[in-house]
């Protein structure tokens, strides 16, 4: 044991609770978050954003394993403001402070949460997870005024469904950049993507799975799909075969942050981005051999169809459009073909067992906190049409007024800056303390109060998202 360290006894499960008084330097890691940095460094992809900072002056840090196997961290801040933003990944650690992290507990935020590392997909395990880090940071540090919850990407979508599983343990959500149709939406929509590209590019192809992911995807069908596009990509044919399957799944046109946002006239950079959220630098296929193989596994089956699903009119119905048939018409390709070709192929359906598994991440729309969601329009990962998803779902069961959506010029998943996360944590804790809203979240607004807290950037804007094309529910 590290002399940084002493050990409580909490509810059953060794604790460790270090006392740091240190700026700028590394303090000394305990036992237990160095295992979960070496997992981290073995290849585990941990989200960035919500990774605990170097503890600043005066914050008490506890961390432990959860009975699954799961790691904690807690970190409070002295003064603390009472205030905790709990999420999925925040015990993820990184070796380096993470300015987002360290710019909250600075302004008195304490922070917790666990890793992903053992509930994946697992909606309801991370739900009790989450609850569990909450008991423990009650007992050793007290009872909090607020609790909201804070998730970014599958973090996110874990959140909603926490909030609305439990919402009685909690007083408001920040939910960035989560796909936020729902776990059948979200990759109904994934789906799409792959059924087209491989429908048209290689239906023959038994390298190329669509559903059924194999455990060794990583060195069979990911790399076995990337060739395919990147083939693809080199004749007119094939780039616009791979425009028409992203923007059925509408995903961006711009989502590598390395690029500028291509022009609204520029063709050629139009279909470039859309390649890239397809197969570029972190692309949708990846993802959808990764996580689809997980889901898999856990569920037990297919979670998604696209049994019934007209893909011309979807077509009509999307942003993009424009794009497809002009490429098409540039390669000497009958797009009535292609989508006849669509409209032939078999389907693929869902298997019922593996869809009640999905009903935690099914949303009601009844929300009983404020939630704050925040997201950039060129992420690929977490396309911005999801979000009228959840929209959709929140004003149907009439708690509109519960929810407040803004978007930033961003390229990528998650690429936010620290100042435009503190600004949205600060909207929606004022949201929680005076019960309005008011003008917190207006892009001007929310540009004025980030600019000036000399984190980073400040990119908010005033955008509304298409409408989600695809089935959000079973």
């Amino acid at each position: 044991m590290t002399s940084c360290t002493r050990l409580l006894a909490v509810g059953g499960l060794a604790t460790q609770t270090d006392g740091h008084r240190a700026v700028g330097r590394v303090v000394t890691a305990c036992p237990v978050v160095r295992l979960a940095r070496r997992v981290v460094l073995c290849g585990v992809l941990a989200a960035t954003l919500l990774a605990p900072a170097v503890a600043a002056a005066d914050t008490r840090t506890s961390t432990g394993t959860l009975p699954d196997g799961t790691a904690y961290r807690i970190d409070v801040p002295d003064p603390w403001n009472g205030t905790v933003l709990v999420g999925l990944d925040y015990a993820a650690g990184t070796t380096a402070a993470n300015e987002t992290s360290q710019a909250l507990l600075a302004r008195g935020y304490a922070m917790a949460g666990t890793t992903r590392l053992v509930t994946g997909w697992d909606v309801t395990q991370s739900i009790a997870n989450q609850l569990a880090t909450l008991d423990i940071l009650t007992k050793v540090h007290g009872r909090p005024t607020r609790t909201l919850v804070f998730g970014a990407s599958l973090g996110a979508h874990t959140g909603a469904a926490t909030i609305q599983a439990r919402p009685e343990r909690f007083d408001g959500a920040l939910l960035v950049c989560g796909g936020l149709a729902g776990a059948v939406g979200l990759w109904n929509s994934k789906l799409d993507a792959v059924f087209v590209a491989k429908t048209l590019l290689a239906p023959t192809d038994a390298s190329l799975p669509v559903i059924g992911i194999p455990a060794d995807f990583a060195t069979t069908a990911r790399p076995a799909w990337l060739r395919t596009l990147a083939a693809a990509q080199q004749t007119p044919e094939g780039r616009a075969r791979i425009a028409l399957a992203a923007v059925l799944a509408q995903l961006p046109t711009w989502s590598d942050p390395s690029k500028p946002e291509p022009s609204a006239n520029d063709l050629e950079a139009l279909q470039a981005g859309l390649y890239d959220s397809l197969a570029g630098s972190r692309p949708v296929v990846s993802q959808a051999m990764s996580s689809r193989n997980e889901i898999e596994r856990r569920s037990g089956g297919n979670i998604s169809t696209n049994a019934g699903v007209d893909y011309a009119a979807q077509l009509e119905r999307v942003r993009g459009s424009d794009i497809v048939r002009e490429l098409y018409r540039r390669a000497g390709l009958d797009l009535a073909d292609d989508l006849a070709a669509l409209a032939r192929a078999p389907r693929v359906r869902a298997d019922q067992s593996a869809l009640a598994w999905t009903a935690p991440a099914t949303w009601t729309g009844r929300l009983a906190v404020p939630v704050l969601t925040v997201n950039g329009i060129g992420d690929a990962i977490s396309p911005v049409a999801g979000q009228e998803a959840y929209e959709r779902a929140v004003r149907a069961a009439g708690q509109g007024d519960m929810l407040r959506q803004v978007y930033t010029r961003t390229a990528g998943h998650c690429g936010f800056s620290a100042a435009e996360i503190v600004t949205a944590v600060e909207a929606l804790s004022a949201r929680v303390e005076t019960g309005r809203w008011d003008d917190r979240t207006n892009p001007h607004t929310m540009n004025s109060l980030a600019g000036a807290l000399g984190l980073g950037p400040s990119r908010f804007l005033p955008y509304t998202p298409d409408t989600f094309a695809r089935a959000t529910a079973p």
